[in-house]
């Protein structure tokens, strides 16, 4: 995990108030092990990629970077088109003081109190479950849907008053006292993995444009146009288009059916008549034949589709 190394960075030089708050933020490569029977797929593995981060604030700094954190969430399903999500505020339970969480029971009621004004001033729909929290402090697990309905935890955004403590993290107030700093911990994406999987269950493999593993494939329809379609893999390539070219001797037809298949996002085709008129007929997975349109106007467009995220 990648906290610790964090806690050392913080504490290996003195550190004041004017420096807070403090961000951290790096894509560590964290170890879990599970046992097999417990792996599955890209949703539970032993080693995974995070881009973890932990912010590290005064308590009158905590509510605007709170709330940044949840705006940086709420970005993400936004430009990854996740339409049904919710919050899920975790708190602890006092009878389990010195059990199951840490034994401060006036900080656990000030973290849990802070989260929970920052949510409701900010608007944002939340569930609150007790008994849930981290042993450290009150989280939120952001919990995201499938278009098949299946829920997953795709964020999670912690609060952290008790590690910074262990670590001996403090930093010089304006009055030259000692404190110690609150620690957000937070991985707008959860584990690379998992988030990957999730897209391919939510989009069902038809990615897309801007995301698409496979964006543009060219098919000509005969060695008297292969040197076209090359031309233009080279111009899309310059603007690290995704761009594969097929002219394998199958016919027309099964390449199409194939690159429908393997749900290539757009596919460009070039026959004699788009060659001598300098087009390329259009074809989008899902959507079907297009037309011909020019060359210039059908690589502009995908390139300000791709900027844009549009489609």
């Amino acid at each position: 995990m990648n906290c610790p190394h964090h806690h050392k960075i913080f504490s290996a030089v003195p550190r004041s108030y004017r420096e807070l708050p403090l961000r951290l933020a790096e894509y560590g490569t964290c170890y879990r092990y599970e046992r097999s029977g417990e792996l599955m797929g890209l949703m539970r593995v032993r080693s995974m990629q995070m881009n973890d981060a932990h912010i590290y604030c005064t308590p009158e700094q905590f509510a605007d970077e709170f709330r940044a954190v949840n705006e940086m969430d709420l970005k993400y399903f936004k430009i990854f088109g996740f339409e049904k999500y919710s919050m899920r505020f975790s708190t602890h339970s006092p009878e389990r003081l010195g059990d199951k969480y840490v034994d401060e029971a006036e900080l656990w009621k000030q973290t849990e109190n802070m989260v929970r004004d920052v949510l409701v001033e900010s608007g944002v729909d939340f569930e609150e479950v007790p008994d849930e929290a981290a042993f450290y402090g009150p989280k939120i697990d952001v919990q995201v849907y499938s278009i098949s309905g299946r829920e997953f935890t795709i964020a999670t955004n912690q609060v952290d008053f008790a590690v910074p403590k262990r670590f001996g993290l403090e930093y010089k107030t304006r009055e030259n006292t000692t404190e110690i700093p609150l620690c957000i911990h937070r991985a707008p994406l959860g584990t690379h993995e998992r988030f990957i999987g999730f897209l391919i269950e939510h989009y069902a493999g038809n990615f897309p444009l801007w995301l698409a593993p496979d964006q543009v494939r060219l098919l000509p329809f005969g060695d008297d146009q292969v040197e076209y379609a090359r031309e233009v893999v080279s111009e899309l390539r310059k603007h690290e288009v995704r761009v594969s070219l097929d002219t394998t001797s199958d016919k027309i037809g099964a390449r199409i059916r194939r690159a429908e298949t393997e749900k290539v996002h757009t596919i460009l085709l070039v026959g004699q008549r788009e060659q001598e008129a300098g087009n390329l007929a259009v074809r989008e997975h899902g959507k079907g034949d297009l037309g011909a349109k020019p060359k210039a106007e059908v690589i502009s467009d995908l390139l300000e589709r791709i900027k844009t995220r549009q489609g």
